[in-house]
């Protein structure tokens, strides 16, 4: 198995749009990265269809600003199927009485992914937390 110019920019540009979306809280913008029939095993809860992941992403209001950082992408490429890795670093900003807190998590997506009409989806998502560190934000 191998992986076309075409196919890896169009694979890393979805994995770029997931964290935009997530950053900007833009759940309806989650139809172009999971299919409709998709799965997203969060810690081990598994959450089925795109709609249903949307509102699962609702979580993220509870956070004042997101930045997911895409890091390491590596996928194989069979025929309309691709299967692979993204790394990310994920940091989430909240409010407390003290001030504002950070909790930034190491994270290893596992994917599946399938070639729509529309391009590359993911149709299987498992969310794998390698590390968390959490800390005050200096004030600017």
């Amino acid at each position: 198995m191998s992986i076309s110019v075409e196919d890896y920019i169009a694979i890393q540009r979805l994995m770029y749009r997931y964290a935009r979306c997530a950053d900007k809280k833009d759940y309806t913008g989650f139809n172009g990265v999971f299919c409709d029939d998709a799965v997203f095993d969060f810690s081990g809860t598994l959450v089925t269809t795109c709609s249903a992941i949307q509102q699962m992403m609702r979580n993220l209001e509870k956070f004042t600003r997101t930045l997911h950082q895409v890091h390491n992408t590596l996928y194989e490429v069979d025929g309309d199927t691709a299967s692979g890795e993204t790394y990310c670093i994920a940091s989430h900003l909240f409010s407390e009485e003290a001030g504002e807190t950070r909790i930034d998590m190491g994270i290893i997506y596992e994917d599946r992914l399938r070639r729509t009409q529309d391009g590359w989806r993911i149709e299987f998502r498992k969310f794998n937390l390698v590390w968390s560190q959490t800390a005050p934000v200096d004030k600017k």
